[in-house]
């Protein structure tokens, strides 16, 4: 089969579409072919070889894709050939095939198209529990979500709004439009050095209740800086705080980025700071019960993934420079 293999960490063009060997499924697992892969600014960092979540070098990236079961190992019971699914993993989806848990091949959604059931697990879930678990949204709140635009900030702009807090969308610029598409009643530009200031009128200076955070960096100290009494930041992210590279010099300079937990401000202003890993959530087999209270809103209210822009296999390599750079509105896909 063909997938792509990381054998060394750097830039977009370390990504090598190789001829692996057809994986077989062991027991308790099923094989599926992989239509289409959604890709995560995890998978960014993991290929620069600065997050920690990664395995050992070689290995096939990947977090989460599309496509229908192939084969069935022993002991699998419920589940069959042709089965449409989404897949959820550590790493690997960036093949034409994979095998998992069946417990991890869970069922497409009906209404999606391909390219949106791939855009579905990560970015979703990542926004639920920001939101809805870690945050507790009540329909009172107003609630911040930076990098709005991207594919958890589209998603989780969705649910909050469709849940009835009031959302401010905060992205680069020329991002706005789709920022309020997506259900904002206010989107910022903090590429534009008056944001704050837009910030604070949108909030008649009393701050936010809830932040999903996922940008680092001045963002991050402006949306603490700018919290409601008893507000809550949850952080999903920091993209603006990881290096480039491994490089000593380029992790120093990005450490000045990485978000700060300023305890005795916390006391004083009374606000608290909370974080989550997404994937160690759900390889541990924590978030069945919220995957289920997930699945039964988006029904409820009908959202749908937005889908940025899409590549070929062969263009793994462009698909990790939109995202590296910025570029994308919504969740980028690779269609295999």
């Amino acid at each position: 089969m063909k997938a792509v293999v990381l054998s060394r960490h750097g830039g977009p063009d370390k990504l090598e579409l190789r001829d692996v060997p057809l994986p077989e499924p062991k027991h308790g697992e099923v094989r599926v072919r992989i239509r289409v892969i959604g890709v995560n600014f995890a998978e960014v960092l993991s290929r620069r070889g600065v997050y920690g979540w990664a395995p050992p070098l070689p290995y096939i990236p990947g977090m989460e894709a599309f496509g229908e079961i192939d084969a069935v190992g022993d002991g699998v019971t419920g589940r069959r050939p042709g089965e449409k699914v989404i897949v959820g993993a550590k790493y690997g989806t960036y093949a034409e095939f994979i095998c998992v848990a069946a417990q991890q091949a869970l069922p497409a959604p009906a209404r999606f198209s391909p390219e949106e059931c791939a855009a579905f697990v990560v970015t979703y879930t990542t926004a639920w529990i920001g939101l809805m678990e870690m945050a507790r949204l009540r329909t009172t709140d107003t609630v911040l979500v930076t990098s709005a635009a991207g594919g958890v900030g589209t998603a989780a702009v969705q649910i909050a709004s469709k849940f009835g807090a009031r959302v401010i969308g905060a992205a680069g610029r020329g991002k706005q439009d789709a920022v309020r598409a997506e259900g904002a009643a206010v989107a910022l530009d903090y590429d534009d050095a008056q944001w704050v200031d837009e910030l604070r009128r949108a909030t008649g200076g009393r701050g936010v209740d809830v932040a999903l955070e996922m940008r680092g960096g001045d963002v991050y100290r402006n949306v603490v800086r700018n919290l409601a009494p008893m507000g809550r930041v949850v952080l999903a992210g920091a993209s603006s705080a990881f290096p480039k590279s491994r490089n000593p010099l380029a992790r120093l300079r990005a450490a000045r980025d990485l978000p700060l937990f300023p305890l005795f401000d916390m006391i004083r202003r009374s606000y608290g700071l909370m974080c989550f890993h997404v994937g160690w959530l759900l390889e541990s087999g924590a978030t069945r019960e919220q995957w289920h209270e997930l699945t039964s809103f988006v029904d409820q209210h009908a959202l749908t993934p937005r889908v940025g822009r899409s590549f070929p296999l062969d263009r793994i390599a462009d698909a990790h420079r939109e995202l590296e750079e910025r570029r994308n509105v919504g969740k980028v896909v690779v269609i295999v």
